[in-house]
């Protein structure tokens, strides 16, 4: 890879806004590429490579680089990444603290350390080690550092997964497999933009990890039931239930950001569902309007997002114990706001995108301790976990009201 000077200015603007500004490296990303369209795919295809790598590693480069400092020494970053995957490295200013050498004999050295190999802060590595055990940890920590496949859910609506498979591979030339036992995800060999194929653009499929799809099923939906996604977004996990119920139940998406649901109304259009109703709980006097007899409540609780480490690699260094602090107390609130929504023998499942106990296991434990709790009990619960599913990491629980 050859260096040009107008491409290293766009992966250090990217990184300066994700890791000194703090914004969402997908978001950052997706916008970059769009500002400059003269980037040919093999130079969008590049820069996206070394952004992700020079943010999951940032820890290990700054260790070989010298200490962090102002700027985030952004320029040092992309310096190490370039010498440690062999690219010839330009003569310019901003690289003349690089020392190849030093790099290359420093590094095997470093990667003997965990926090450096798979780029971890302390506190999070140690907390880590402590709920899984060094082994386990170790192997979970290396699966979540290495980029996610793209995974599609089929629209079981509009086509089948062999259909749709047949259909990439034919009319587009693309090579995807099917998942044992996840019967709506087909894995992209490559990855792609989705924008140019008429069958995305028609609601055929949608993008979402293959573990994820695994949440909306644990809520047993039936056509002609009543089912509340209470924390929605953009609805992924709504818009599967609806492809389970045959889009034939009741279905209320609630959330609080208005550009969410708009997202997720724009969804349902492209996808042909019409059983989806958004509700933004955020508006004065509308949570009252709810119906609190639903067969099943799914709540996909705000969370580290420790489990998605693959796809969203900043989330690690935005990440501070008192953070996490702050997410676990909105966890407790969330499972008392929407608990009481639930029908006795109704179904709710709590359910997250990280790994760790004290989001997942330990706050179930404390909710079926507390008095609504005690309406509750505990059916099921799993941990996926990244390294023995190469998927995202998820937890989930189901618990009925029994009285």
């Amino acid at each position: 890879m050859k260096l040009h000077r107008n491409i290293a200015l766009g992966i250090i603007s990217g990184l300066e806004k994700t890791l000194i500004e703090k914004r969402p490296a997908a978001d950052v990303l997706k916008k970059l590429l769009k500002i400059n369209p003269i980037w040919g795919s093999r130079d969008r295809r590049s820069i996206a490579q070394a952004f992700y790598e020079i943010i999951r590693k940032k820890k290990f480069f700054h260790a070989l680089t010298g200490p962090e400092s102002e700027a985030e020494n952004l320029w040092n970053l992309m310096g190490c990444w370039m010498v440690l995957n062999d690219f010839p490295l330009p003569e310019w200013v901003e690289f003349k603290n690089i020392d190849a050498e030093e790099i290359k004999a420093k590094a095997p050295v470093l990667v003997l350390d965990r926090k450096y190999k798979y780029s971890i802060p302390d506190w999070l590595d140690q907390i880590c080690e402590e709920a899984f055990g060094e082994e386990i940890w170790e192997k979970e920590i290396e699966s979540l550092n290495t980029p996610a496949n793209l995974i599609i859910r089929v629209n079981t609506l509009l086509t089948t997964v062999e259909k749709l498979k047949e259909k990439l591979l034919k009319k587009y030339n693309i090579i995807t497999s099917i998942v044992p036992d996840y019967p709506h995800a087909l894995v992209f060999e490559k990855k792609q933009s989705l924008q140019k194929i008429k069958e995305y653009r028609e609601g055929w499929f949608e993008v979402q990890d293959a573990n994820s799809q695994k949440i909306s099923p644990w809520l047993k939906p039936e056509s002609g039931k009543y089912y509340i996604d209470a924390c929605a977004g953009a609805g992924g996990k709504s818009l599967h239930l609806a492809d389970l119920t045959k889009d034939s139940a009741k279905i209320v998406a609630l959330d609080i950001y208005p550009a969410k649901l708009h997202e997720l109304r724009k969804r349902c259009l492209r996808n042909k569902i019409e059983s989806i109703q958004t509700v933004n709980v955020d508006v004065k006097g509308v949570f009252k309007t709810l119906k609190h007899n639903a067969d099943g409540v799914l709540i996909d609780a705000p969370c580290s997002g420790l489990g998605v480490l693959k796809r969203n690699p900043d989330t690690k260094w935005n990440l501070t114990p008192e953070r996490l602090t702050e997410i676990l107390e909105t966890q407790e609130s969330i499972l008392q706001t929407y608990a009481p929504m639930v029908k006795k023998g109704g179904n709710l499942v709590y359910a997250t995108c990280s790994i760790l106990p004290i989001e997942n296991k330990l706050q179930i434990v404390k909710f079926l301790s507390s008095k609504l709790g005690s309406k509750f009990e505990l059916e099921k619960e799993h941990t996926y976990f990244s390294h023995l599913t190469d998927f995202d990491g998820f937890y989930c629980a189901r618990l009925i009201k029994k009285m």
